[in-house]
C-alpha cells in the first residue's frame, strides 16, 4: 500500500489554530475517514491491484478510516522539537502467500532543531522531505486526495541532518542529508548511502513560491544494487483574490542502477479553487509522464506499460464547523494504454474514482 509522504514549507490553510498547549507543548492533529467508490470493481487492475494507482489504496466499497495523525511541538529560543505519530493500517506479507494489516500508530518523523542564531536551525533526526506542494496532513491541503506526483514522484522520509536559514520572508534555504530518502512514508532509510536536498523557498505579498533539487545515490531494489537518484520539485501559488488560488506545480524523477536500469517520470499540475460561503470549490488537473517507470509500495509498473496519465481532479471541501470538513471528490484518469481494468474486468484506457470523506482537526 502506497503511503503518503511529504509537506510542504508553505500551506494553503493551516488547522494551528486548534492545537493544544499542554505544558508548553503544541499538540494538534487530524482523523480522517472515508468511503470510496471506484470504476474497477473491485477487479485486479493490469498492474495487479484492485484500486485506483495512487489513491492511497481505496479500495471499491468500503468505509476507511484513513492517514490518522498527532504532532506535538515544543519550541524555545535555543530548541525546537517536532514528533508525528501516524496511524495507517497497512497490509504486510506475515508469511508466503498470506497477508495480514498492522493497525498501529508509528513514529513516522522526529526532528530536534538547535538554533545558534535567531534564524539559523541545525537539526538531526527523521526529516520529511521538504519538497511537495501538499502538506501530509490533509486538513492543510484544498484536496481530500494527493496528486499522483506527491505520492509517486518526489522523494519522502530520511534520516540525518539538516540546516535551515531564514533570511526574510522572500528567502528561507534549506540544506539537508541522509542515509536515503525512500519514495515512501515508510521502509528502511539506514542504508549507508547519501542523499542531498537543496531547496528554497519565500513569499512575495500574495504570490508563493519553492524551488528544490534532489541528488545521491539510495539502495537498489536487488542485493549489491545503488540507484543513482535526482528529483527536483518546483511550484507557485498566487492569491488571485481573497477566495481565489490558483497554483501550478512541477515535479521530476530519473533514476540509474548500477545492474543498467534507468527512468524518468515528471508530473505537471495546474489547479484552481474558489471559496463559495462554506465550500472550497477547487479542479485540480494533472499530466503524468514515464508513467511507466513510478512504483508504488515496492511495486513496479502500476502503470503496465503506460507512458502518458491525464488525471482530472474535481472537489468540494464544505465546512461544517470551524474544526469540521466533508467532501465530495471524484477523480478521472485516462492512459495512453489498456492500464486499468472496468467493473466487468475488461483493460481499458480510463478510471475512476469517487470519494465521500470527513475530516476533523484538532
Amino acid at each position: 500500500m502506497r503511503i503518503i509522504k511529504i509537506a510542504a514549507l508553505t500551506l494553503l490553510t493551516s488547522s494551528s489554530v486548534f492545537a493544544a498547549d499542554i505544558g508548553g507543548i503544541t499538540v494538534n492533529g487530524e482523523i480522517a475517514f472515508d468511503y470510496t467508490y471506484n470504476s474497477t470493481g473491485g477487479n485486479p487492475t493490469v498492474a495487479g491491484g484492485t484500486e485506483v494507482p495512487f489513491s492511497g489504496a481505496a479500495q471499491d466499497g468500503t468505509y476507511r478510516l484513513n492517514t490518522t495523525q498527532i504532532l506535538a511541538k515544543k519550541e524555545t529560543d535555543k530548541l525546537s522539537v517536532l514528533a508525528r505519530l501516524v496511524f495507517n493500517p497497512i497490509s504486510y506479507e506475515s508469511a508466503p502467500g498470506s497477508s495480514s494489516k498492522n493497525n498501529f500508530g508509528i513514529l513516522d518523523q522526529v526532528e530536534i532543531y538547535y538554533k545558534p542564531l535567531p534564524n539559523l536551525y541545525i537539526g538531526a533526526g527523521r526529516f520529511m522531505t521538504t519538497m511537495g506542494y501538499e502538506s501530509v496532513l490533509r486538513s492543510e491541503n484544498i484536496f481530500y486526495g494527493y496528486s499522483i506526483g506527491f505520492q509517486g514522484i518526489t522523494p519522502g522520509y530520511g534520516e540525518g541532518l539538516r540546516a535551515k536559514y531564514i533570511v526574510n520572508d522572500l528567502l528561507t534555504a534549506t540544506l539537508s542529508t541522509y542515509n536515503q530518502s525512500n519514495y515512501n512514508m515508510y521502509g528502511d532509510d539506514y542504508t549507508p548511502t547519501k542523499t542531498t536536498e537543496l531547496s528554497a523557498n519565500g513569499t512575495m505579498g500574495d504570490l508563493q513560491w519553492f524551488a528544490a533539487y534532489y541528488f545521491g545515490k539510495d539502495a537498489g531494489t536487488a542485493a549489491n544494487d545503488r540507484v543513482q537518484n535526482a528529483a527536483s520539485n518546483v511550484w507557485a501559488s498566487y492569491r488571485i483574490t481573497e477566495n481565489l488560488l490558483a497554483a501550478v506545480t512541477y515535479d521530476s524523477k530519473t533514476y540509474s542502477t548500477d545492474l543498467g536500469t534507468s527512468g524518468w517520470s515528471d508530473s505537471t499540475i495546474g489547479l484552481i479553487s474558489y471559496k463559495l460561503w462554506n465550500n472550497t470549490l477547487s479542479a485540480r488537473y494533472e499530466m503524468i509522464r514515464g508513467a511507466m517507470h513510478m512504483s508504488e509500495g515496492g511495486l513496479a509498473g502500476v502503470y503496465n506499460g503506460a507512458d502518458k496519465v491525464n488525471s482530472l481532479t474535481l472537489s468540494d471541501k464544505i465546512g461544517l464547523s470551524e474544526n469540521f470538513n466533508a467532501y465530495v471528490e471524484f477523480r478521472a484518469d485516462e492512459a495512453d494504454e489498456q492500464a486499468f481494468k472496468d467493473s466487468d474486468n475488461n483493460p481499458t484506457k480510463y478510471a475512476h474514482m469517487l470519494t465521500l470523506g470527513a475530516l476533523a482537526s484538532f
